[in-house]
């Protein structure tokens, strides 16, 4: 075994998910091709008979969820920060009013 094998073999279950980057999908397609070892052991990332595999989810999808996730906790908090202003200067007018007026 040479070092692509050991590179393949780290790669296998990467490229098997579809998150390897695309250079590193190019050189394990390209390594199985000539090495029947590697063939062998990317055999056992296929998927088995009657068993479904789910499709992992992709990381752009986290990221719009979290950033959507952030935007309401950013929206939320900056409502209540001004409703704390707002109820605050309210509060402190009619303070002065009601000073202004004894």
């Amino acid at each position: 075994m040479n070092w692509k094998c050991d590179v393949v073999t780290d790669l296998a279950p990467m490229y098997h998910d579809g998150v390897a980057s695309v250079a590193s999908r190019k050189l394990v397609e390209e390594h199985l091709r000539e090495c029947p070892e590697c063939r062998n052991y990317y055999k056992k990332y296929r998927p088995v008979e009657g068993i479904k595999m789910e499709t992992p989810v992709s990381a752009q999808a986290d990221f719009v969820k979290l950033a959507k996730q952030m935007r309401k906790r950013r929206l939320l908090l900056w409502g209540g920060f001004l409703s704390y202003v707002s109820a605050t200067v309210v509060a402190l007018v009619a303070y002065y009013v009601r000073k202004n007026d004894k």
